[in-house]
């Protein structure tokens, strides 16, 4: 009957942590943005060719691929069964591993009790994974396809198993426990950390043992997982090895005092760790991918049973279930301590598990009042037989003024008087659930700002731009087609359009030069180029928006416009020309701002290309400004476009305005200077070929 009952209570605690994370994934969070959609496109990789199969990631900075492995699994689960590859998978992929951490969480809790707690009822496992699965710290890290919820999953199994491994002496389980140990530096960066938490467990375990006198078999059990764990992690290690650089790319890059931008002191970031659990103050973490910006990473009715438990934790910290959890909790907080950003909420979603555990023990600790209560009445009840008996065997009248009728009234009152309070550990996790899921399916899903967060706009583009037919000319501008969320749209759906020409408005632009054989269109991101809107009404004067799409505060986010078929550029350059450069290249003419044109100022030019044959290699611009004698006094080299349009994507027939803005020195004198151009490739070719370069005008300085 016992069995019975476990199961079916772990059925439904699965049931709610499964609601809490599937509800509408398909919306919440919206859109994909950059590392869901970079590691979506590693996994898409690695389902599709068999040669890659990496230990490291070594894109966005770095990453350990465990995430990676289980997102290319699903994949492949949703495609055979006619789905699609997306944001939608990676979700669930994180669903599935948030529901089993909170099944892990209530395994580890019921080892805590076998490890002689006698102060934690039967009820502490079921509070504790019941308050991670309604924990909308946990929820929402549950719902994005990133790696970090990895992390607590990982705590709560290896600590189960560690835990589980000395009660049993098991050498299996202590072999899982090793193996558990090595996945979790796969998992995340901010795991490891965890094998020197777990260590300290089994120190303080083998401690204990030591004092009963009986260390051998947890030291023997010890050597076995620390020898699998060794064997298991060793391929990151080797890779570490011959790569540290990259390796370590991403923990030095975030470390305090490191490269990044903040000036956060090493007391400041403790202090922020610690106020992300107090919900009296808005000191949670302010970015709204992660969080309702400010809001602590518990609600009220959650942390009062935390720090209870914290507080129970210390005053019985000499007992190892305690100090354990101690232990886990600081040492899982501290990669977000050395860290910038404080707050960093996903960096240190590993303490989710023993935030639970410990919540539990509140929780719990509340509850025992209930079992006094209990206790009380039975003992109550007891006595009431006892004097019925006497009553009736010796007939005698019970005095309401007996002491014993006095105690049992008593009692009887205590009983009553304690009852509800029990209670207090279900209505303050119901509560704590209620107002968790508002918060993150109310507050934080209508926050306008996750549009961009997200990349919600750009998801959108890229997936409009994959359904078009794979012949259209389309134009985008200023994003560039190798990012992950755009690329994921077109590289994953058979058949899609495929990648648009992209480049950056704001520096170069390319056209059919002369009359186009079909529409084209030109995707623009309006509020990061400013620049296209105003050029295209000059060169297509017949074009029009075709679609707009508004972010989620009914801003114009993209416009689409489309230059109609047969028609033919409107501008030319004020200094037409035709010099042929070489390679299928050559300049037709520029613009160049001459007027009032001071030092100090800067110098606007703007060349005119017109490409007869896509170029071979890839070439550098340089713009230059020479005195009579040939001295260069000034000057910029670039790549077209600000390196956005390289000379290498070209295409026969095309047009293609490239502007370059050179900063003229102030103490420059005034004066006639001429204004040279050319081309020049990293092996030393140069164009024209007789390395001189094309002086195409003058400039007059006054």
């Amino acid at each position: 009957m016992f069995l019975r009952k476990t199961w079916v209570g772990l059925l439904l605690l699965t049931v709610v942590a499964t609601t809490l994370r599937l509800w509408q994934i398909d919306s919440i969070p919206p859109g994909f943005h950059f590392d869901e959609s970079f590691e979506g496109l590693e996994a898409w990789r690695i389902l599709t060719d068999p040669t890659y199969r990496p230990i490291f990631i070594e894109g966005n900075f770095g990453l350990v691929p465990l995430n990676v492995y289980a997102n290319a699994v699903t994949f492949g689960v949703f495609t055979f069964f006619g789905g699609e590859p997306g944001p939608t998978a990676m979700r669930v992929t994180a669903a599935l591993f948030g529901v089993l951490g909170v099944v892990t969480t209530w395994l580890a809790a019921s080892e805590l009790r076998q490890l002689g707690a006698p102060r934690l009822t039967a009820a502490f496992p079921w509070l504790a994974a019941a308050l991670l699965a309604t924990l909308r710290w946990h929820i929402h890290f549950s719902r994005m396809g990133i790696e970090p919820i990895l992390v607590p999953l990982v705590t709560a199994t290896a600590l189960w198993l560690l835990l589980r491994a000395r009660r049993t002496h098991s050498t299996l389980v202590y072999v899982g426990f090793g193996a558990v140990t090595a996945l979790g530096m796969y998992t995340y960066q901010g795991a490891w950390i965890l094998p020197f938490l777990l260590a300290g467990a089994w120190a303080i375990l083998w401690w204990l043992d030591w004092r009963q006198g009986n260390p051998r078999p947890l030291l023997t059990g010890g050597l076995i997982a620390a020898a699998v764990a060794v064997i298991g992690v060793l391929p990151l290690v080797l890779f570490a090895l011959a790569q540290p650089d990259l390796f370590l790319l991403r923990p030095e890059q975030i470390a305090v005092g490191g490269q990044t931008a903040t000036q956060q002191t090493l007391g400041e970031s403790v202090l922020a760790y610690v106020l992300m659990f107090v919900p009296l103050v808005q000191a949670g973490d302010l970015d709204p991918r992660r969080n309702v910006p400010g809001l602590a990473a518990l609600n009220l009715w959650q942390a009062i049973p935390f720090w209870l438990g914290v507080l129970l934790a210390c005053w019985r910290i000499r007992q190892p279930a305690y100090s354990i959890l101690l232990l886990l909790l600081a040492g899982l907080l501290l990669p977000g301590v050395l860290s910038e950003y404080a707050p960093h909420y996903h960096r240190v979603l590993g303490a989710a598990a023993p935030v639970a555990l410990l919540g539990g023990v509140g929780l719990d600790w509340i509850w025992a009042w209930w079992g006094e209560g209990r206790r009380a009445r039975g003992e109550d009840s007891t006595q009431s037989r006892r004097d019925a008996e006497a009553r009736k065997e010796n007939q005698i009248s019970v005095n309401p003024r007996h002491p014993r009728s006095i105690q049992g009234a008593r009692g009887g009152d205590r009983a009553w008087n304690v009852r509800w309070v029990g209670w207090v550990s279900v209505a303050l996790l119901v509560i704590g659930a209620v107002v968790a899921a508002r918060d993150y399916f109310g507050r934080w899903a209508a926050l306008p700002d996750l549009f961009y967060a997200f990349d919600v706009g750009l998801w959108e583009i890229g997936q409009e731009i994959a359904a078009q037919p794979a012949d259209a000319p389309i134009y985008l501008t200023p994003r560039s087609a190798d990012h992950p969320t755009l690329a994921f749209a077109w590289e994953t759906r058979p058949g899609s359009h495929g990648a648009p020409v992209t480049f950056d408005g704001r520096h170069v632009f390319p056209l059919t030069a002369g009359r186009n054989a079909q529409p084209e269109q030109y995707l623009v991101i309006e509020d990061e180029d400013f620049r296209t809107r105003l050029l295209l009404p000059e060169l297509f004067p017949d074009a029009a928006v075709e679609r707009s799409r508004y972010d989620w505060q009914g801003r114009v986010y993209a416009n689409t416009y489309v230059r109609p078929i047969a028609s033919a550029p409107a501008r030319s350059p004020m200094a037409a020309a035709s010099f042929e450069v070489g390679d299928g290249i050559t300049l037709a003419g520029y613009d160049a701002q001459t007027a009032t044109l001071e030092a100090g100022r800067m110098l606007y030019v703007q060349l005119y290309w017109d490409v007869a044959a896509a170029p071979t290699q890839d070439w550098t611009v340089f713009v230059h400004l020479l005195k009579a004698d040939d001295e260069l006094v000034a000057g910029v080299d670039s790549r077209p476009g600000a390196g956005s349009l390289p000379t290498t994507r070209w295409q026969a027939d095309w047009r293609i305005l490239d502007e370059y803005q050179m900063l003229l020195p102030s103490d420059l004198p005034a004066g006639e200077y001429a204004l040279a151009i050319g081309l020049y490739s990293a092996d030393g070719a140069r164009l024209p070929a007789d390395g001189a370069g094309l002086q195409i005008g003058e400039v007059t300085l006054e």
